[in-house]
């Protein structure tokens, strides 16, 4: 793949190329990485105009998953990671049930890792009670061992195929009170880009393909261009890293990245390295001493060293899990989604994340940022002992980036 050179801006183009999206019912949707070069041989990013676009934070983002399913009037496509059972799960099961009684399809898609028997005893009787359809992706199968890896990893809420939301979010109590980021959208190609990813994980689940009124005409609802990157838990697929790499390199002024989990390969290291040689402000901000998964913090103070040498910026945040995804890219481009900077987000899960370019996203997220910097603590040093972890680190990347 040709690396875009430094300060190259995100390019844009028209609805051109365009890809079929499996299901004999589904028209093509554009996509996001398009072929570059002579030959095809290598991928850029492209951003389609035309979209509206609104940051949600933390615990409201069930607010605005209430209000969204309440607008629905033909049909609620919901694919997550983690359900649990729970207040919150309460709070968008009267919202489902009262749409699914005027007659609104409702579709359901949960890893089978990730929302695992508290989703089946309690949630799931539940949701088809109220006439909700619903599917686990890659239920763990004895002679296939590799599906244990392959997850979904994806958050999804796409509404009448107009409207939708995505980011970090689970649908569990712990968001109540956890730091995360999502975005809310409206306009063409990225909820055709998200509705096609609902899509595609829904057959591979089992289901039918969707209704042709399930990929409505949608205007334009802004002036953001923008684009849903997807990732395929499938072995050799790696499009995030891909779209992050030209993210990062697009980076002239700033890049401050927020990172649930941040263990990033030696490529990784070198970029971000050289932008801060190169005179960008780089900043990262990481998960503190509250995390939900014991490793990770070692993982990630494992990539410390060779960033603080070259003057990157560090810090972990302290009040709680911090579990966002995002990326502040200059003055207009910005990055939300499920996709972790760690070797399983990047060469293994089912992914996805929003990328636009669009001032007033970007200044939100920039303020938000600073906001959490200010609960955070910067880290000037790590103990010797980490590069011991570090050994650990490039071996899983190693492994991943072979996954067969």
């Amino acid at each position: 793949m040709r690396r875009p050179r430094r300060g190259d801006p995100l390019r844009h183009a028209s609805l051109g190329h365009l890809t079929l999206v499996r299901g004999p019912l589904q028209p093509d949707v554009p996509r996001a990485l398009v072929p570059d070069g002579p030959e095809g041989t290598s991928e850029r990013l492209r951003l389609l105009p035309g979209h509206h676009v609104e940051l949600v934070c933390d615990g409201r983002v069930f607010d605005v998953m209430e209000e969204e399913i309440a607008r629905a009037r033909v049909s609620i496509h919901l694919c997550l990671y983690i359900w649990r059972p729970g207040e919150a799960s309460l709070r968008i099961e009267r919202a489902l049930a009262a749409r699914v009684r005027e007659g609104v399809a409702c579709r359901v898609l949960v890893d089978a890792f990730g929302s695992g028997p508290g989703f089946e005893r309690e949630v799931r009787p539940r949701l088809e009670r109220m006439g909700c359809e619903v599917r686990r992706f890659h239920p763990p199968r004895v002679w296939h061992p590799l599906r244990w890896l392959m997850r979904n990893h994806r958050k999804l809420l796409v509404v009448d195929g107009s409207s939708g939301l995505t980011g970090g979010w689970g649908l569990a109590d712990e968001w109540l009170g956890w730091r995360d980021t999502n975005v809310r959208v409206r306009g063409p190609a990225a909820l055709a880009q998200m509705q096609a990813a609902f899509s595609r994980d829904w057959q591979r689940a089992g289901g039918e393909p969707l209704p042709p009124d399930s990929f409505p005409a949608v205007p334009s609802e802004g002036s953001a261009p923008a684009a849903f990157v997807q990732s395929l838990a499938r072995p050799g697929a790696e499009p995030a890293e891909r779209m992050l790499a030209q993210v990062f390199d697009a980076a002239r002024e700033r890049l401050w990245i927020s990172s649930g989990y941040f263990a990033i390969n030696a490529a990784f290291t070198r970029q971000l390295v050289g932008l801060k040689r190169a005179g960008v402000d780089v900043r990262v901000l990481l998960p503190g001493p509250i995390n939900d998964v014991a490793l990770a913090r070692a993982a990630q103070r494992s990539t410390y060293r060779p960033l603080l040498r070259a003057g990157v910026r560090l810090w972990e945040y302290q009040p709680t899990m911090m579990h966002a995804k995002t990326a502040v890219v200059d003055t207009h481009g910005a990055v939300i989604g499920s996709t972790n900077l760690d070797p399983l987000s990047l060469n293994v899960l089912e992914e996805g994340s929003f990328v636009a370019e669009d001032a007033g996203l970007n200044a939100a997220l920039a303020r938000t940022f600073l906001e959490d910097l200010a609960q955070a603590r910067e880290v000037h040093a790590v103990h010797w002992a980490y590069t011991v972890v570090s050994w650990v680190r490039r071996a899983l990347w190693w492994v991943f980036d072979r996954f067969e």
